[in-house]
């Protein structure tokens, strides 16, 4: 009986060792999987309470982290500007209102709000109910001619709307759009083509949606075999006039959408209000401008007709990760900037972010980061960075709500659906060409609350192959795998 009672106590000590060596195996399985030879890979899982290493493979690797780095950027963001900080939009009048004539320019002065009239954020009013209240201000004001020109004034941020280190094939596409004063619309455009029916031919352009001013388009694309999936890419520079859309659209007969970048979005703000306000017939004597070419509403003696609200900052955060938005997390790298004194010239940079994760107690030895979203491919730090940073949260509550949950919410809600990780895994993935990685949180076998990154660099295999591998991996480390 004595024996057994031995035997029984050694048992369960054992257990959570074997558990650990168990997850090991399998994490090492997994970076050195045949079709990673060749690529670099670093996995860190760590216990949230004690900081204890559960399993890693070359966790101090300096990897490129995509957009896994928009936890460290939201976080930091929600820290320093507060749960309820807000971002407003102004639109002003200068000069006085003659017998229902403005004689001076209307102006709409951006704060930065990276949601104004987002077509997608729930419980923000679209472009057209944005553009609709503006108008309804200034006919409120007994404004029905304007001897002068509509301004959209961006220079709350600057002009470096954009990351010195992003690809110049991801500059003209949505995911691409810059993070400026005044935004609208997420800064982006509907491109709708014509499909043709023969492999090889040239698909038409049939035009944007909504109107982009000045912009013009030219087609190099072709048309690719039926399933080909979008293959198009748009090429353009900020504030230029000129996109070039290149590669491929499937073969068809119906119009295919693709969506492109606002190239200067405070021209595309004065210009689509111009347009709302010859629709209710206010004239303008003069073309509409930017701070840029005409000088910003800022430092003139103006009136306020209205001032836009934004949602508060935690649900611009959850947008941002749950949605993986690079506008979002490019237009709250700024505002911490701002909250922190930066100069508007260099609000891109990323100076405030090293200093945030510096006063945690983390060590940014190694590291280095060039944007708030982690579109630039010459972003890089450890998995060990990533799960010391992500203990450093794991009290964040609110924070936390915005990372994806499997089989939930967000990029994770159709992922591990019926696995062990369902609910109990909450993990923000990061993607570039040759890129994946996860980082989050899990809870393991035991109950433990476990921190993990998984980050694989310069790879060849399929993505979605490689991505599957990663959600069994995931699984894993919440506990035995399903047969």
């Amino acid at each position: 009986m004595k024996q057994a009672l031995i035997l029984l106590c050694y048992l369960c000590l054992a257990a959570p060792v074997a558990a650990q060596f168990n997850l090991a195996d399998r994490v090492y399985a997994f970076a050195t999987h045949p079709e990673l030879r060749g690529a670099q890979v670093g996995i860190d899982v760590r216990d949230v309470r004690t900081g204890d290493r559960v399993a890693a493979f070359q966790p101090y690797t300096a990897l490129i982290p995509a957009s896994t780095l928009k936890l460290i950027t939201t976080a930091a963001a929600y820290d320093v500007l507060g749960a309820d900080h807000v971002f407003t939009t102004d639109l002003v009048i200068s000069g006085e209102i003659d017998n229902g004539t403005l004689r001076g320019n209307v102006y709409i002065i951006g704060g930065g709000d990276p949601t104004l009239g987002s077509p997608y954020m729930k419980g923000v009013p679209r472009t057209d109910a944005v553009l609709e209240r503006w108008a309804e201000a200034l006919a409120r004001a007994g404004v029905r001619r304007i001897e002068g020109r509509v301004v959209g004034d961006g220079s709350y941020y600057g002009t470096n709307g954009v990351a010195a280190e992003w690809p110049w094939s991801d500059l003209g596409n949505y995911y691409g759009a810059g993070a400026y004063g005044l935004n609208l619309n997420e800064n982006s455009y509907k491109l709708d083509l014509l499909q043709r029916k023969v492999v090889g031919t040239r698909p038409v352009v049939q035009g944007t949606r909504p109107r982009v001013p000045g912009l013009t388009i030219t087609s190099e694309l072709t048309s690719g075999p039926k399933g080909s999936g979008d293959q198009a890419y748009i090429y353009a520079a900020p504030f230029g006039r000129e996109a070039i859309v290149r590669g491929s659209i499937p073969i068809g007969s119906k119009r295919f959408t693709i969506r492109g970048s606002v190239p200067d979005p405070a021209l595309f703000a004065a210009d689509a209000l111009t347009e709302r306000l010859a629709q209710r017939g206010i004239t303008t004597s003069l073309p509409p401008e930017t701070h840029r070419t005409v000088g910003g509403g800022r430092f003139l003696d103006t009136k306020l007709l209205d001032r836009y609200t934004s949602p508060p900052l935690t649900e611009i955060i959850d947008r941002t990760n749950l949605r993986s938005l690079n506008l979002y997390a490019e237009a709250l790298l700024r505002e911490v900037g701002k909250a922190r004194g930066v100069a508007t010239d260099d609000l891109s940079g990323t100076e405030t972010i090293i200093n945030w994760l510096q006063t945690l107690g983390l060590s940014t030895a190694g590291m280095q980061v060039m944007d708030g979203s982690g579109l630039a491919t010459r972003n890089f730090f450890s998995p060990a960075l990533m799960t010391s940073f992500l203990r450093t949260q794991a009290s964040n509550e609110r924070w936390r709500q915005s990372i994806p949950v499997a089989g939930r919410t967000g990029s994770m809600r159709n992922f591990l659906q019926k696995r062990t990780a369902a609910g109990r895994l909450a993990a923000k993935s990061g993607s570039l060409n040759a890129v994946n990685c996860y980082a989050g949180y899990a809870t393991g076998p035991d109950g433990r609350e476990l921190a993990f990154a998984i980050m694989v660099n310069n790879h060849v295999m399929e993505s979605r192959r490689l991505r599957n591998l990663m959600l069994e991996l995931m699984d894993d480390i919440c506990g035995e795998a399903l047969p």
